[in-house]
């Protein structure tokens, strides 16, 4: 018998909201820039129409509406995954990913045969505070954890690759520790810790590319994202939660989209430093 071909996975979730997104930017772009030999792709249904379903289909994605939904889908989609990963031991690798804010431009699976027993993802250069989102109504023994991270580079987790044993008994081990599955970025703390905790690769920042967070200067040349050097940046990633703290205005997939607002990215930059020295500053009258 031949050697057994490996399989990977590029995971992710999605509702009605982003729907045509995800097929039109998300999907598009990752199918015409990403070599797609031996993965396949997963989209875990929070409530895409019918209509959506059947393009999907069509298209060879995998579909599973999904169970896991008391909470927040940026949490739920966790647990969810690793349901499917369990009843589907074939995969050795997987992405997870945003589906609504995230575009492909170039190849990225080579990144899973890099460091591939340990997760790998990008870091934030200028790091949002997270952890203020979270206390001890939502995770257990948040405390420990926020001393833990202190001082540590965020983990971005809107896109991430896990090796499926690592991925399982991450959601084992620090899911349980969630406490209200309805809180935005619980995940992200959550999975930082586990990160720093059992080591982590990190990736390039072009891998996961956040106008708003990164250090690397850019352009935009007909609806294309480059970095200063001319090179395509493979990930773009127009992160902020909601769309008025997003730094491009009609992002998308393609000529006419990706208008940049700088005047966002000067705010946010500006707000995130000034709270990190802010907190800085009241740690030296902490008690020791």
């Amino acid at each position: 018998m031949g050697e057994q071909t490996k399989k990977y996975l590029i995971a992710t979730a999605c509702n009605q909201k982003y729907e045509n997104f995800l097929i039109s930017d998300w999907l598009k772009s990752l199918k015409e820039n990403v070599d797609l030999k031996g993965i396949d792709i997963l989209v875990m249904d929070y409530g895409l129409s019918a209509e959506a379903c059947n393009i999907l289909r069509k298209e060879g994605v995998i579909v599973r509406k999904a169970e896991q939904i008391s909470g927040l889908v940026n949490n739920t989609r966790f647990i969810e995954l690793s349901e499917f990963l369990k009843s589907n031991p074939q995969y050795e690798q997987v992405i997870l990913c945003d589906s609504g804010d995230i575009i492909f431009q170039s190849d990225i699976s080579m990144l899973f045969e890099i460091e591939s027993e340990k997760i790998r993802a990008v870091c934030e250069a200028i790091s949002p505070n997270m952890d203020i989102l979270v206390n001890d109504k939502v995770i257990e023994n948040v405390t420990n954890i926020k001393n833990f991270l202190r001082g540590k580079k965020l983990i971005n987790v809107g896109l991430a690759f896990y090796p499926t044993i690592v991925f399982l008994e991450m959601c084992r081990n620090i899911f349980s520790l969630l406490k209200d599955p309805n809180v935005w970025g619980a995940e992200t703390i959550l999975i930082n810790y586990f990160a720093y905790k059992n080591g982590f690769y990190e990736l390039d920042q072009k891998y996961n590319f956040i106008p708003t967070t990164s250090t690397l200067k850019y352009m935009i040349k007909d609806g294309k994202f480059y970095l200063s050097n001319g090179d395509i940046i493979p990930v773009v990633h127009n992160a902020g939660g909601k769309k008025m703290w997003r730094a491009i205005d009609d992002f998308g997939y393609g000529y006419g989209h990706n208008r940049p607002r700088p005047m966002v990215v000067f705010f946010l930059r500006t707000f995130y430093k000034s709270l990190s020295l802010f907190r800085k500053f009241l740690r030296m009258f902490e008690k020791p």
